[in-house]
């Protein structure tokens, strides 16, 4: 199609009005002739609204969709079911995107046929910490057109790579011929996006070259201390996750037989979990999300997936702990 664009932006927005007026200034910025914009206001209570329809009028391709708040997953999904950009990507509200990012991404993606185009960015932080590669340099250099499952096996055996979606643009046909879809209702729910779509994609391309600033606010939910519920939630979701990871592994065993780290990474975010219940306070609420990490097979699933000495032995110390704190 002639007039399909060259890429959709599918941007979830939930009381963004401090971020909005920069957010657009941004895209506007990337000087982009062939572009959808895809807005989706998730029962937003600020002014987002309002913001969102005075913007209508400086792009060309631009549509909103108003729907009640849930989640950024089930935004996300409802702008990808009407996007037809050859190509997507998702953007956050709150972080700064270069000029140059996506023409950059989109020139890689269309010489080279990519399923996966993705660039460098910085933590920013907002307490005053200097700033810092999300990828650093040392530990990931830009690539040549590679297989998903061998960027995927090096950028997690790098142990510095982050699992995000607004870093890369992906090309829509692949998207959507092989179904995917966000996680409803489920918090870092980029981890099993990325995975499964590394271990699917056949043509992925990496530049380490900066175009994006993900700024950490210190007052933000993962950055503060949480409470004994908050880390109860959170040791939730990521159980899901290993679940998630766990039936990914097993649709693509093949795939997986490549990229090992896709057991080790299992593992690595399992400890996550066994830190937070470990620092539940109050002990019946303890003993509580103990019982459900092994009543859901998460324990086994975490120890059969574990790589080297190291995982094992971190994980064979904090086994004994778990037992005590079914026992207070």
């Amino acid at each position: 199609m002639s007039d399909q664009p060259l890429l959709s932006l599918v941007v979830a927005v939930y009381n963004g009005e401090k971020f909005l007026s920069a957010f657009f200034d941004s895209i506007k910025n990337q000087h982009l002739d062939s572009l959808e914009m895809i807005l989706v206001n998730d029962g937003s209570v600020d002014n987002s609204a309002d913001i969102l329809a005075r913007y209508a009028s400086e792009f060309t391709n631009y549509r909103v969709i108003d729907q009640s708040n849930q989640g950024v997953s089930a935004a996300r999904n409802a702008g990808l079911a009407i996007a037809t950009g050859q190509y997507l990507a998702f953007p956050d509200i709150d972080d700064v995107i270069y000029p140059g990012m996506y023409a950059r991404l989109l020139e890689i993606a269309t010489q080279n046929r990519l399923d996966v185009a993705t660039c460098n960015g910085n933590y920013v932080y907002d307490d005053g910490r200097p700033s810092k590669k999300i990828f650093p340099s040392d530990k990931l250099s830009s690539t040549e057109v590679l297989e998903g499952t061998t960027w995927l096996q090096q950028a997690l055996a790098s142990r510095k790579f982050l699992h995000v979606t607004w870093l890369n643009i992906y090309r829509h046909t692949f998207i959507k011929e092989q179904g995917f879809t966000f996680e409803d209702g489920l918090r870092h729910q980029d981890i099993p996006w990325t995975t499964e779509v590394l271990l699917t994609a056949k043509r992925v391309q990496y530049v380490d070259e900066t175009y994006y600033d993900y700024l950490i606010h210190s007052a933000s939910v993962s950055h503060t201390p949480g409470t004994d519920d908050t880390r109860i939630r959170n040791s939730q979701h990521y159980m899901k996750i290993l679940e998630m990871l766990n039936d990914i592994n097993q649709r693509y065993p093949q795939k997986v037989a490549k990229v090992p780290a896709c057991q080790w990474q299992i593992a690595k975010e399992g400890l996550g979990i066994l830190h937070s219940i470990n620092n539940i306070a109050d002990v019946h609420k303890r003993k509580m999300i103990t019982q459900e990490l092994f009543d859901r097979g998460i324990w086994t699933m975490i120890w059969k997936n574990a790589r080297g000495f190291r995982q094992r032995w971190r994980l064979g110390r904090r086994y004994f702990r778990l037992k005590r704190y079914l026992t207070d």
